[in-house]
């Protein structure tokens, strides 16, 4: 297979013959300056979900950047990024407004002989939709931590079986180009035992003084649970599935202190499938909260 070929990182050389910097960049493929909608809103919200995966990524051991368009200048921008980066993998974060944008980068990227995945709500919809376009080489559908580290211990050959066909929760072309979508992975049940994201990785302080610019106050996003009950026709195949899960009060009340020692700011946004389902959850957090100086205003 092609992919097993051109993907043994540890001992290939990218286009330019210089060796890969990266293991994988993820990239939030969002240019504010391009985005009118996003420009008239003036509430850029930095890509949490990416700062979780290269979280549990950086702590099972790969290197991991980041890319984030969001005050970024464009495509020459990412461009001159990938030069700088070298990365054997770049992961695209999608959402429907984007798709074109996340085509773009992709396409820049293999250029660059990096292996292209994307994941996000609508390849998790359709992963055949994007795997039609020869610029992808895969999907990461639903849930990506367990399946991207996985998935990168394949290509980067450290793990070579069960082969692709193993691999739960992506979608990809075979040796005779054929579409197949994997099965979809048992979801993390336990979200207290995932690392926090890794805000260090991207210029918060860009976003807060953005905020403050804007509209008065600087708002940080959280995320306390997973999942959706509902099965709105909308979002029926969500990323996180139909089983809500929730943190514990505990460990978001440590997360938002924790964020308040390093950062200021003056509320924040949960961003979640769905909030609020367990009045007894909000007010055990609450009192928590209360108790250990970690309250503030937030909305949901």
């Amino acid at each position: 297979m092609e992919l097993l070929a051109r993907y043994d990182i540890l001992d290939q050389s990218n286009l330019t013959g210089e060796k890969y910097l990266t293991d994988i960049l993820l990239v939030n493929p969002v240019f504010l300056n391009q985005n009118e909608a996003d420009r008239t809103l003036n509430t850029p919200y930095f890509p949490l979900g990416l700062l979780y995966l290269a979280a549990f990524l950086r702590e099972e051991g790969f290197i991991v950047d980041i890319y984030d368009g969001t005050f970024k200048s464009g495509i020459d921008d990412f461009n001159t990024f990938l030069k700088a980066c070298r990365p054997a993998v770049v992961g695209i974060s999608v959402v429907l407004p984007n798709r074109q944008q996340a085509f773009q980068l992709a396409k820049i990227s293999r250029e660059h002989n990096a292996a292209v995945i994307l994941g996000g709500p609508d390849p998790t919809r359709c992963p055949e939709n994007y795997l039609t376009h020869r610029e992808v080489n895969f999907i990461v559908h639903h849930e990506g931590e367990l399946t991207l580290v996985e998935l990168m211990s394949y290509l980067l050959g450290s793990k070579r079986e069960p082969g692709l066909s193993g691999i739960d929760g992506i979608a990809y072309r075979d040796e005779d180009q054929r579409i197949r979508i994997n099965p979809r992975r048992s979801y993390i049940l336990d979200l207290d035992k995932l690392p926090l994201p890794a805000r260090d990785m991207i210029d918060l302080d860009q976003y807060l003084a953005f905020w403050r610019e804007h509209n008065g106050y600087a708002s940080l996003t959280i995320s306390v649970a997973r999942g959706c009950p509902y099965g709105c026709e909308w979002c029926q195949d969500a990323v996180h599935g139909p089983e809500m899960r929730l943190r514990s009060p505990q460990g978001v009340a440590a997360e938002v202190k924790t964020l308040q020692n390093i950062y200021e700011f003056d509320r924040l946004r949960v961003v979640d499938d769905v909030d609020g389902l367990q009045r007894e959850w909000i007010e055990e957090w609450a009192e928590i909260a209360q108790s250990e100086g970690a309250n503030i205003s937030f909305e949901a």
